[in-house]
C-alpha cells in the first residue's frame, strides 16, 4: 500500500506546501490535551488533530468528523436523544446513553461529570474549530479517563473587529438548522458566540427533535503576562423523542419502525443544561505558564422511558490547576482536579399516555401519566486528583516521560424511600511512563506503559436489578493496564503521513450493561464481567500530492475479548467484547480550488461486531447467531459547493450508497431488541455568508 501510494506521488511532486487540510498534519502540531501545550509528533502515544469541522457538515453527530481517527468508533445512532456512543480501543461501549471512559473537554472545561459520564450536549460542531484525540489509557493526567481523551476547541475568532456568519442548512427528515457565529477581536479583546437551532422529524417514527444552544468564549489580555478568559455554554431541547431499538427482522424489514408500546409510554427526553467557566492564565516566561480554571454546571432533565420516569437535577462545580515549568532539557507540568457533583433523583412508573392521545412535541410531558414514585434520593460525588508529568531529554534522540496521578472519588447517596443510605469510597495511583526515540528528524519511535481506572457513574450505581435505592455494593470500577508501541514518519518530498501504532490493554472488572427480561421495561443495569483483552493495530495515512488534493486513509484492527467471565454459570472466555467491530477502514478523498470550489468523498467500511455477551443465543434458548450480529456495512458519502466572496453553498449525500444498516446497537437488550437503524440515502443543503468590517 505504502509503496502504491509512493508510485502515485512521483509525478505529481509540486513544489508548493501540504495544504491547510483536515487530515494531513504536520509534524508541528501542537497539543494542549496534554495539560501543556506540546508537539503531538513528540509525544509517547497516539494523537489525532482534526480541524476543518465547519465546512459542508451538518453538525449533527461527531461521526461526521471523527472517522478519520483510527481507534476510534463513534456509534451513530441517528437518535438526538441518546446521542453517540463513543469507544476508544473498545472502551466505552458500554454506556447506554452519553458517553463513558472518555474525558471530554470543551476549551479546557470538563464536559466530563465527576463520577466519569460525559454529556455533548454543550459540544455544538457548528461552533467547534479543532477537535484533539488521545488514544489509551489517560488517568495519569485526568483520572476517570481508562480509553482517552477528546479535547474540543471552539473556532478561532475572525482578524476583524467584527465578522457574522449566518448559515442555514436543509435535509431530509424534517431537517432545519439555523446557526449564526459572531466573532472579532481588538487590540486587548476577543470574542467569539455561536447560536443555533435545530429542528428535525428524525428518519424513524416517533423521533422529532428540537434543541438549541448558545457558546460563547470572550478573551481579554489584562497585561503582559496576564489573560481572562469567560465561557458560557447553554443547552435547551424541550422534545428529544426516542425510538427505541428494534430486533434484527423489524430493522431489517421496516427500519424507519416503532414499538407501539414505545410510543405509548410517551418515550423521550427533555434537557436543560448551562455551564459556565473562567479561566486564568499567567505566562511568567517562555515554556513557564500556569493556568486556574473554575466552572459550574446545571442540568435538568425529565425522561419518560418505557416502564419508568425519571426525573434529574443536577449542579456540578470544579476547580483546576495547571503549571508548566520547562529548563535545560527538562519539562515538568502539574497541577490538580478539584471537583464536586450533587444529583438529585426522582423515577416513576410510567403509566403511559392517555388512550388516543399522541404528541410529537413538548406537550408529551404534560401528558404522560405518573404512577407510583420508585426512587426518591440525593447522590453526590467528590473527587481530588493531583498530578505531575516530567519530559526529560536523556539525548539528543531520546525523551523520556513519567506522569503520575493520585484520584480519590467519594459516592454517597441519601435514600429518602428505603434503606440503601451510604457511602463508598474508590481511589487508584495512576502511572505512566514512555520513551519517544528520534531516529531522524521526520520519524519517531515511540512506547509506554500506563495503567488507569473508571469509576460507575451515579446512574450505573444507582440502577439495581432488583428495584431498590441506594448504590450497587456489587459494583466495582474498572481497573486497566496498557502498553503501546508507535512510529511516525513524514516524507515531506512525497507529502506523505504514516501513524502506526500496536496496543495491548488489560481490563480487570469490565462494566458491562444488560437488560432483565422484562418486555415492559428497558432499564438499562450494569455488572462487572472479570478480565478482559483489548489489542489491536491503527495505521493512518495522509496524502497531499499537490496544494488542491488530499486524501487520507485509517485502518483500525481490534481483538476485544472476554478472558475471565461467567454469565449464569456460563463462561464466556474467549467470547468478544459487544459493540465494537474488529475491522474499521476509512478514506476519503479532497479537492480544494483556488476559485471556492470543493468536493469530498469519505468511504467507510466496519465489520461485523456481537450485540449481547453469548455471541448469540444463551444456552438453551432459541434463535440464530445473526440474529445476535451486526452486520458488516459498508457507507459513501460526498459533499459539493462553493466558496466565493464570502458565499458559501454546498449539497451534501450521506450513505451515497443507500446501503441498509445498523448504526448502532444496544448491547445485551432484552428480546433481542439490539439494534438502531440508520437512514438510507440522505440529502444537506446550506448555504451560508460572512459579513465583516
Amino acid at each position: 500500500m505504502i509503496r502504491l501510494l509512493l508510485l502515485l506521488a512521483a509525478p505529481a511532486l509540486a513544489d508548493t506546501a501540504p495544504p491547510d487540510s483536515a487530515h494531513y498534519q504536520l509534524p508541528a502540531t501542537e497539543v494542549t490535551a496534554t495539560r501543556a501545550r506540546r508537539a503531538s509528533f513528540d509525544l509517547p502515544l497516539a494523537t489525532a488533530v482534526i480541524t476543518d469541522l465547519h465546512r459542508a457538515r451538518p453538525g449533527l453527530s461527531l461521526d461526521e468528523s471523527l472517522r478519520p481517527v483510527p481507534g476510534l468508533f463513534v456509534s451513530n445512532r441517528h437518535n438526538l436523544s441518546q446521542g453517540d456512543r463513543l469507544s476508544l480501543r473498545g472502551l466505552g461501549a458500554r454506556a447506554a446513553f452519553g458517553v463513558r471512559g472518555l474525558k471530554i473537554l470543551l476549551d479546557g472545561i470538563p464536559l466530563t461529570m465527576p463520577d466519569g459520564q460525559s454529556q455533548l450536549n454543550n459540544l455544538d460542531l457548528g461552533a467547534t474549530g479543532r477537535l484533539e484525540v488521545l488514544r489509551g489509557p489517560s488517568s495519569a493526567l485526568y483520572g476517570n479517563a481508562g480509553g482517552g481523551v477528546l479535547a474540543a476547541h471552539t473556532a478561532a475568532p475572525a482578524d476583524d473587529a467584527w465578522r457574522l456568519e449566518p448559515r442555514v442548512i436543509l435535509g431530509s427528515h424534517g431537517l432545519l438548522r439555523l446557526q449564526t457565529r459572531l466573532s472579532g477581536q481588538t487590540a486587548d479583546t476577543r470574542y467569539f458566540a455561536s447560536g443555533y437551532d435545530l429542528q428535525s422529524t428524525g428518519y424513524r417514527d416517533h423521533a422529532d427533535a428540537r434543541a438549541r444552544g448558545l457558546n460563547a468564549r470572550v478573551a481579554r489580555r489584562l497585561d503582559d503576562r496576564l489573560e481572562l478568559t469567560l465561557l458560557l455554554h447553554l443547552y435547551d431541547a424541550p422534545y428529544l423523542f426516542n425510538p427505541s431499538s428494534l430486533d434484527k427482522v423489524a430493522a431489517g424489514d421496516n427500519p424507519q419502525s416503532t414499538r407501539g408500546f414505545v410510543v405509548g409510554q410517551g418515550a423521550s427526553k427533555k434537557v436543560r443544561q448551562s455551564q459556565a467557566g473562567v479561566r486564568l492564565d499567567y505566562r511568567r516566561a517562555p515554556g513557564r505558564n500556569s493556568a486556574l480554571i473554575a466552572y459550574g454546571v446545571e442540568r435538568a432533565l425529565k425522561n419518560p422511558i418505557p416502564g419508568r420516569i425519571v426525573e434529574l437535577d443536577r449542579t456540578a462545580f470544579g476547580l483546576r490547576s495547571e503549571h508548566e515549568f520547562a529548563w535545560e532539557g527538562m519539562r515538568l507540568s502539574a497541577g490538580f482536579d478539584l471537583d464536586a457533583q450533587r444529583d438529585e433523583r426522582r423515577e416513576f412508573a410510567n403509566e403511559g399516555l392517555p388512550a388516543g392521545a399522541a404528541a410529537s412535541d413538548e406537550h408529551v410531558f404534560a401528558l404522560v401519566q405518573y404512577g407510583a414514585q420508585r426512587q426518591d434520593q440525593g447522590e453526590t460525588v467528590r473527587s481530588f486528583g493531583p498530578f505531575a508529568s516530567l519530559e526529560k531529554d536523556l539525548t539528543p534522540a531520546l525523551i523520556l516521560t513519567l506522569a503520575g496521578r493520585y484520584d480519590r472519588y467519594r459516592f454517597a447517596v441519601d435514600d429518602r424511600l428505603g434503606a440503601g443510605t451510604g457511602a463508598r469510597a474508590m481511589g487508584q495511583f495512576s502511572p505512566m511512563v514512555g520513551l519517544v526515540f528520534k531516529p531522524a528528524p521526520l520519524t519517531r519511535c515511540y512506547a509506554h506503559a500506563a495503567t488507569a481506572f473508571q469509576t460507575p457513574t451515579t446512574s450505573e450505581l444507582g440502577n439495581r436489578p432488583e428495584g431498590a435505592g441506594g448504590f450497587n455494593p456489587d459494583l466495582e470500577p474498572e481497573r486497566i493496564f496498557g502498553v503501546e508501541v508507535g512510529l511516525r514518519h513524514h516524507l515531506p518530498h512525497y507529502r506523505l503521513g504514516i501513524d502506526l501504532a500496536l496496543f495491548q490493554l488489560q481490563v480487570r472488572d469490565a462494566l458491562i450493561p444488560f437488560q432483565v427480561e422484562d418486555p415492559q421495561s428497558e432499564e438499562i443495569y450494569f455488572r462487572n464481567a472479570g478480565k478482559t483483552r483489548n489489542r489491536g493495530a491503527e495505521l493512518a495515512l495522509n496524502y497531499a500530492p499537490r496544494r488542491d488534493l488530499r486524501a487520507a486513509l485509517a485502518y483500525a484492527f481490534g481483538d476485544y475479548v472476554f478472558e475471565e467471565y461467567q454469565l449464569a454459570g456460563v463462561p464466556l472466555g474467549g467470547n468478544e467484547v459487544p459493540g465494537v467491530p474488529r475491522h474499521r477502514f476509512f478514506a476519503s478523498l479532497g479537492y480544494r480550488h483556488t476559485q471556492g470550489l470543493f468536493a469530498d468523498f469519505e468511504l467507510e467500511r466496519v465489520g461485523r461486531y456481537w450485540a449481547n455477551d453469548f455471541n448469540g443465543p444463551a444456552p438453551g434458548r432459541d434463535g440464530t447467531a445473526a440474529a445476535f450480529r451486526n452486520d458488516a456495512y459498508t457507507r459513501a458519502d460526498m459533499r459539493l459547493g462553493l466558496d466565493w466572496r464570502g458565499t458559501t453553498a454546498f449539497l451534501g449525500i450521506e450513505n451515497l450508497l443507500a446501503a441498509r444498516y445498523s448504526g448502532s446497537i444496544v448491547p445485551n437488550a432484552f428480546g433481542g431488541r439490539f439494534f438502531e437503524p440508520a437512514p438510507g440515502r440522505t440529502l444537506r443543503l446550506g448555504l451560508g455568508a460572512r459579513l465583516g468590517d
